[in-house]
């Protein structure tokens, strides 16, 4: 098992707990909706022989401070906050799911702070990950009997081929206690609050076109979710590399590590060339 020492910053009103390894021009990569910095522990070191790795947990995650209000346009000002105190330089910036979406607005936002973007199973629209009534009762149960209730219930799922890829990566037991740990960090209106933007945010698919600096779009081949809106970011944004990872969902870091370390590998070597 991967371990890094996990650190913190202030940001605002928010203590950023965050991993970072290596050295060079900054990496930074961005987890997604009840994810942490914990989902890319593993892979970070595949890329600190050339750059200075940051992975953060964004705010009601992992081991960030629970503080609303939990909006897109708060976690851009967090990320945008946290660049300021623990970078120097423009960065490139891995956004995955939600935080994709995230990254896409902090590059339009400023745009001056990027060298790179790579934009991983994610959408410029709003998506439903979870149907309204069902994220409601979610987030009711997670208020009254704790986030850690979510992973029990997702243990009763049935796993698909790329989930057991992932899982086999990992090992049974590993897998597992990280979705443990995430959940139970998570705050539980950050949970009710995101789970309403992903599906209700104002799409930015029309400004697509102001973001010039170099940008990869990956998207799992069984992630059925993400594959049409991912490739709609590819189409609209000029000079986008698209690469669809086979034999992998949502997590193409865990269910093809292979292919994802080579197509992450492959952008930076074009963004730094």
């Amino acid at each position: 098992m991967t371990t890094l020492p996990t650190e913190h910053v202030v940001v605002g009103d928010l203590s950023m707990a965050f991993h970072q390894c290596g050295s060079g021009e900054p990496l930074v990569l961005l987890h997604g909706f009840t994810g942490g910095k914990l989902d890319f522990v593993n892979q970070m070191p595949w890329f600190a022989d050339q750059f200075h790795v940051i992975a953060p947990d964004q705010r009601g995650h992992g081991e960030t401070g629970h503080a609303p209000p939990y909006s897109f346009n708060q976690l851009v000002t967090d990320l945008l906050g946290f660049l300021d105190k623990t970078v120097t330089g423009p960065v490139h910036l891995l956004g995955h799911s939600l935080g994709g979406m995230i990254a896409m607005r902090a590059v339009l936002a400023a745009p001056e702070r990027f060298r790179s973007l790579i934009l991983m199973d994610t959408s410029s629209r709003p998506v439903s990950m979870i149907p309204p009534q069902m994220r409601v009762e979610l987030a009711e149960k997670a208020r009254d009997k704790g986030t850690g209730i979510l992973a029990r219930g997702l243990r009763t799922l049935a796993r698909s081929p790329e989930q057991q890829r992932g899982i086999d990566f990992l090992g049974e037991d590993e897998h597992w206690r990280r979705i443990e740990w995430k959940l139970e960090q998570m705050d539980w209106r950050a949970f009710r609050d995101l789970g309403s933007e992903l599906w209700s945010h104002e799409p930015v698919t029309g400004r697509l076109d102001e973001i010039r600096i170099p940008t990869a779009v990956l998207v799992g081949a069984d992630d059925t979710r993400f594959i049409e809106p991912s490739a709609e970011i590819a189409k609209t944004l000029t000079g986008a590399h698209f690469t669809t990872i086979a034999d992998a969902g949502h997590s193409p870091q865990y269910e093809n590590a292979s292919a994802w370390k080579i197509a992450v590998q492959d952008h930076l070597n074009r963004a730094c060339a």
